[in-house]
């Protein structure tokens, strides 16, 4: 097991059933839907200058995998011990229906395709993130 995961799991047994969930949430986002996203969204992006056929293929492989690294991540946000009220699993499921069009846009290498698609997700992500992540007013 990950060291990271091992503590997220030590503290969520500390902290309690809703600050377990929280913790779960927060170590999946960042551990997995964050980097994958990433991934997604390089694909849609302008190439490197002087990118190789070789190196083009690695960066659509990574934005495939993201693709389906967010529908994996996004079944999971919707599972018990996870999944908050509210609008929580509506976003999740967003992230996941999005995610397999831009999954079909990266194995098209369909550059267009994948930033328009890679719009659609960062607003599902924001609203989610809008939605369940306490924000402090600058001072």
């Amino acid at each position: 097991m990950k060291p990271r995961l091992l503590l997220g799991v030590a503290l969520a047994s500390v902290a309690g059933a809703a600050s377990a969930e929280d913790l779960a949430a927060k170590l999946i986002m960042a551990m997995q839907v964050n980097p994958a996203a990433t991934a997604f969204w390089a694909g849609g992006n302008d190439p490197p200058d002087n990118e190789t056929p070789y190196a083009a293929q690695i960066r659509w492989d990574a934005a495939i995998k993201g693709a389906q690294t967010m529908q994996e991540k996004g079944r999971l946000l919707q599972s018990a011990g996870v999944s908050h009220p509210g609008a929580w699993n509506g976003f999740a499921q967003m992230m996941i229906t999005i995610a397999k069009e831009g999954e079909a846009a990266a194995r098209a290498h369909d550059a267009e395709k994948s930033f328009e698609i890679g719009a659609r997700l960062y607003d599902a992500c924001n609203g989610c993130h809008k939605t369940y992540v306490p924000r402090t007013p600058p001072p």
